[in-house]
């Protein structure tokens, strides 16, 4: 989990850390592939953790309040609000850091205020 606040994140991301923690959960619980046991059983029941991804978006968001109580003359706060003006380069991922975060904003209806 650390610096999971810097995490970028996708869907292709979001599945490998999904997989990652069932898999480790399964282990510690001693649960093999042929008791058939959904993962949604073992978060909730048996376990009674929260998932991976919930933690790093709750960081994620929990880092961005901290950013932006900042003075704004702040490095950090300039870069995070800094638009650029030309296209990206051929070749560069589509998905950014910002466009992430400004995604998982949309969804859960909080705003940069």
């Amino acid at each position: 989990m650390y610096a999971s606040e810097t995490w970028r994140s996708n869907r292709r991301i979001e599945s490998k850390l999904r997989c990652f923690e069932g898999r480790c959960l399964r282990g510690i619980s001693g649960i093999r592939w042929e008791h058939r046991v959904t993962s949604k059983e073992i978060f909730e029941l048996r376990t009674g953790i929260r998932p991976i991804l919930e933690e790093v978006k709750e960081r994620r968001w929990r880092w961005l309040r901290h950013v932006f109580k900042m003075s704004k003359s702040r490095q950090l706060l300039i870069t995070l609000t800094w638009n650029p003006q030309r296209a990206r380069k051929k070749g560069r991922p589509k998905s950014t850091w910002r466009r992430s975060v400004e995604s998982e904003r949309v969804g859960s209806g909080k705003t940069w205020n």
